[in-house]
C-alpha cells in the first residue's frame, strides 16, 4: 500500500488531511504540513496501529519513546501507534515541512 501510494506521488499533491488507502488494507494516510519549533508537539496515540511516517519536504526531528530521529525527504520511520511520539521538533532553525503518515 505504501509503495502504491508513493509510486503515484499522490502525497506530494494532496493537501493536509486524512485520506483512505487504496486496496483492501483499510488503513488511511494522513498528510501533515507544519513549521518545526523548539518544543514540537505531541502526536496523538493510535492504539493498536502501526505508523509509517515519511518526510516529503523540509526537515524535522521526531522523538519516539526517547529515541530521536532526524527526517529529511525520503527518510521514514515505522513505529507503534502506542508510542510516545513528539513531532515537528526543529533541528536548527524553524523549517516548514510536509510528511505523510500511513496508519495500519
Amino acid at each position: 500500500t505504501v509503495i502504491e501510494v508513493m509510486d503515484h506521488s499522490t502525497p506530494y499533491e494532496e493537501t493536509p488531511g486524512e485520506y483512505p488507502n487504496p486496496g483492501k488494507d483499510k488503513g488511511v494516510h494522513i498528510i501533515d504540513a507544519h513549521l518545526s519549533s523548539a518544543s514540537g508537539f505531541v502526536s496523538p496515540k493510535m492504539d493498536g496501529k502501526t505508523i509509517v511516517e515519511i518526510c516529503l519536504e523540509g526537515e524535522e526531528m521526531v522523538n519516539i519513546d526517547g529515541s530521536v530521529f532526524r527526517l529529511s525527504p525520503g527518510r521514514f520511520l515505522v513505529y507503534d501507534g502506542n508510542a510516545e511520539a513528539k513531532r515537528a521538533i526543529m533541528y536548527a532553525l524553524p523549517v516548514a515541512f510536509k510528511s505523510v503518515r500511513f496508519v495500519f
